[in-house]
């Protein structure tokens, strides 16, 4: 005998669906592999990485913004990299055009990844070179 109503699948609703949707990739739920924890990490945000700016126009390119900090960061990501086991790096520029480099453990990654202005006449795509790089590591 059931606990829930007899008629409770008619009152269930299902959840919005979004406009903006990203494949998930089911080897980001699989167990940590013992030595390359980094790397695993590095390979799915060279793939979000990839899939998030195949959604941008011609005016914007992609940047992130760390919020895990006293005051929100945002920067323009020009490289990303991983130094096993546990290091994932970030470098790029913020607004004001100041080099940065962020190396974050994997047990603490947080990044937002999100649209900002081009700052030249055509905007900068690292998608495409992050996924050929490691491709090329295999």
């Amino acid at each position: 005998m059931s606990e829930y109503p007899a008629d409770h699948s008619s009152k269930r609703r299902s959840a919005p669906t979004s406009s903006f949707s990203m494949p998930v990739d089911s080897g980001m739920f699989a167990p940590p592999a013992q030595s390359h924890d980094a790397e695993r990490i590095y390979r799915q945000l060279v793939a979000s990485i990839f899939d998030f700016e195949k959604t941008l126009d011609d005016d914007h390119e992609i940047g992130a913004r760390l919020a895990s900090y006293s005051s929100a960061v945002s920067f323009y990501i020009q490289d990303v990299g991983y130094c096993d086991p546990h290091i994932i790096t970030f470098s790029g520029r913020n607004e004001n055009g100041e080099k940065l480099q962020l190396l974050q453990h994997i047990s603490q990654l947080d990044i937002l990844l999100i649209e900002m202005k081009k700052k030249a006449d055509e905007p900068v795509r690292i998608g495409f070179k992050l996924k050929r790089e490691a491709e090329a590591r295999r």
